[in-house]
């Protein structure tokens, strides 16, 4: 087979990657993506869809307010001094970043929106915003992509709901808020199927319009095709050998390889598989950070889908604590999710029994809640049976029959329930944040994530942590080229997203955070090419 010549190789197609070949394409670059899946966008399309992009022209637009200085307070809070992989530079790189990727989107059709109210993750931090930085696109009919709409990859919402919107859902049998969207939702599906579209939302929705914009700029995407390895000659990455359906073929590369591959999977700390992009990366000798840190997070402990489509909002709603077998709180349930899968992951590490943790609520959660895939109201009679929803008429009933101790569980449940009347949780703080806030029930007072467990019958769910990969990666510079562990940039190969040491250190700080920073950082990375 012929080689192939290319100003750029990108290797990977998530939201970091197509930002890189619309950037490259814009500059007037030949740009070749390679995905090795048949699927465009790899996690990235299932999840929220939001990108956290703090003092943006979106916040200026809408009389929001925010600074360069408060975002840099606040990414300052999660690393230490001296941080390969998060120096000032580099952070203040992807803060200023922000408004030329904006109007890099806008001006390729892209809209974005703000998500109203979804407030960082550690809001009550220096620089924290309680109103939110994070943005999203708006839903887009799969038509628009002809054949190319059988790459993308189904989305995680079962309905064309926005992150934001979805939210909402959480709290139909209980606001006017969450009704009005409910029905605003059941419009647009309705109104889809009149119209013969098949509308994508959230992650799919940003993939789709991303990959648009690509292939509209004239950007060669090739999937099934894996990286084989990095070629190195005179001092810098020259090209690569990729496998196109078993057919391996050399690229030569005018200007730089990125890439844009996403989390390296556990539990295998480095990955050892031939070929492998993170591995072409430390074979030149790149440095690392974090590779002892996982991203954790809790799910259901009778999902198997990987990864993990369910977002369990409803820990922050009232009437529900989270407790160990010796039923006993550990977490604000209210908190990220990297917190409460990092506490609970503790617990199971410290704990002979599985699950070591169970949701508990009574019937008042049950009848104006969603928990997870569970509609408020009627329960379905398979969840009883298989074990993953537990009911009974009294407490010390449903701790015996899941295996809690039952006194621990009694003790907890009444304190709790002193708290939750005065709207004070003394014990983890659940509800002082906004972010706890978000998602907890507006209509419920005196805090809308604490209510007393105490209407019968009695509700529990068995939980478990999981790893969604390491938090670690290769340490690269202001302007994405990965560094040795001197410091010192390997020329003409950058790396963007999950496959790069975090901003943040071990830190999930914000809702679209990740694909924010990988967003800003491909378009940095080709403006560095032709700088």
């Amino acid at each position: 087979m012929p080689d192939i010549e290319c100003d750029v190789l990108i290797v990977g197609s998530g939201i970091g990657g197509l930002t890189s070949a619309i950037a490259a394409r814009m500059a007037g670059l030949e740009a070749l993506v390679v995905e090795q899946d048949l699927l465009i966008g790899g996690p990235s399309s299932a999840s929220n869809g939001m990108l956290w992009l703090p003092n943006s022209p979106l916040m200026l637009r809408e009389k929001v307010p925010d600074s360069r200085r408060a975002a840099l307070d606040y990414l300052a809070n999660f690393v230490d001094d001296g941080d390969p992989s998060s120096c000032p530079e580099r952070r203040a790189a992807f803060v200023d970043g922000v408004a030329p990727l904006v109007a890099l989107y806008e001006s390729r059709n892209i809209p974005l929106h703000l998500c109203e109210g979804y407030p960082d993750h550690y809001d009550t931090l220096p620089g924290g915003h309680a109103t939110g930085r994070a943005v999203e696109t708006e839903v887009i009919d799969a038509e628009k992509l002809g054949t190319w709409k059988r790459r993308i990859r189904p989305q995680s919402y079962p309905i064309p709901a926005r992150a934001s919107e979805w939210a909402r859902l959480g709290r139909t049998e209980s606001t006017w808020d969450g009704r009005i969207g409910a029905a605003r939702l059941r419009w647009r599906s309705l109104a889809a199927r009149v119209r013969a579209q098949k509308l994508l939302s959230a992650g799919a929705a940003l993939q789709a319009r991303l990959l648009l914009a690509a292939l509209q700029l004239g950007a060669r995407i090739s999937t099934r095709t894996a990286l084989l390895s990095l070629e190195y000659n005179n001092g810098r990455v020259c090209g690569a050998m990729i496998d196109c359906d078993s057919w391996h073929r050399r690229v030569h590369v005018r200007h730089g390889v990125v890439i844009a591959t996403g989390r390296i999977p556990q539990p295998s700390p480095l990955p050892s598989a031939d070929g492998d992009a993170v591995t072409g990366m430390l074979g030149l000798g790149a440095g690392t950070g974090w590779m002892n840190e996982d991203w954790r997070f809790l799910r259901l402990a009778s999902e198997q889908a990987r990864p993990a489509t369910t977002v369990l909002t409803a820990l922050g709603k009232p009437h529900l604590i989270i407790v160990g077998r010796d039923g006993r709180r550990f977490v604000d349930e209210a908190a990220p999710p990297m917190e409460v899968g990092s506490a609970s992951l503790a617990l199971e590490k410290a704990s002979d029994a599985s699950p070591a943790a169970w949701a508990i609520f009574d019937a008042r959660h049950r009848s104006r809640y969603r928990f997870g895939p569970i509609a408020p109201g009627r329960i379905p009679r398979q969840r009883l049976q298989d074990g993953s929803l537990v009911r009974a008429a009294t407490l010390d009933a449903l701790a015996r029959e899941c295996g809690i101790d039952p006194t621990g569980l009694e003790a907890t449940i009444n304190r709790w329930n002193v708290m939750a009347g005065r709207g004070i949780d003394d014990d983890f703080g659940k509800g002082a944040s906004s972010y706890d806030r978000y998602h907890g029930d507006p209509a419920h007072a005196p805090n809308p994530c604490m209510g007393p467990i105490s209407r019968g019958p009695f509700y529990a769910v068995p939980l478990r942590a999981e790893s969604l990969g390491t938090c670690g990666g290769v340490t690269v510079d202001p302007f994405a080229r990965v560094t040795r562990i001197d410091g010192t940039p390997i020329s003409g190969l950058y790396a963007i997203g999950g496959c790069t040491a975090p901003l943040s250190g071990p830190h999930d700080v914000a809702p679209g955070f990740a694909a924010g920073v990988a967003a800003v950082f491909g378009m940095i990375a080709i403006r560095n090419m032709v700088s």
